[in-house]
């Protein structure tokens, strides 16, 4: 009998890994992925992102979900010697959306994030300009940053974002102008 019992018991266990397994292929097959149309490739993302001057972008994601099911962007700029940022807000907006119109890979359902190096005494907050660009609620100030900041756009089903940047692949935004300049 206590031998039924473990047989019976290793079947309940099995058949649980089986379903949450089930579950979690189920949940990456209802994430859209490679739009058929609309919106642009990742690598037409990236020839755009460069035309900024002073400025090298670095762009991850599309990439299938992780464990928790989640999906995004990952935009690394830096910002070259002799050049600063004069439009953040602008910067964030175009960054967000470009990801958001990428049609190659998984939409994102998580977060855009961005990260800026820049020089340390340079002041820029990448936080302060998504929240002035209308991107996320405005917060304190990192103090000491020492160059470095961050910003995730939450794009989560409901979010304001996600309500702003409307149907996946997003269109296609222009590269804005005087977003950089010359020191």
């Amino acid at each position: 009998m206590a031998r039924l019992d473990r047989s019976i018991a290793a079947l309940l266990v099995v058949g649980g890994i089986v379903s949450l397994t089930g579950c979690g292929q189920a949940r990456r097959h209802d994430i859209p992925h490679d739009a058929p149309s609309g919106g642009q490739t990742l690598s037409e993302m990236r020839a755009a992102v460069s035309d900024i001057p002073g400025l090298s972008i670095d762009v991850g994601g599309g990439e299938g979900p992780n464990v928790k099911g989640n999906t995004g962007y990952d935009i690394a700029v830096t910002v070259s010697p002799g050049y600063r940022i004069m439009d953040g807000s602008a910067l964030v907006t175009f960054l967000t959306e470009s990801a958001w119109s990428v049609r190659e890979g998984y939409m994102p359902n998580a977060q855009i994030s961005i990260t800026v190096k820049d020089d340390a005494g340079s002041g820029f907050d990448a936080a302060a300009a998504a929240a002035a660009g209308g991107w996320i609620e405005p917060r304190a100030p990192v103090p000491d940053s020492h160059g470095f900041t961050v910003v995730n756009v939450n794009v989560r089903d409901g979010s304001p974002a996600r309500q702003r940047l409307g149907d996946w692949p997003g269109d296609v935004p222009a590269v804005p102008t005087d977003v950089t300049a010359a020191k």
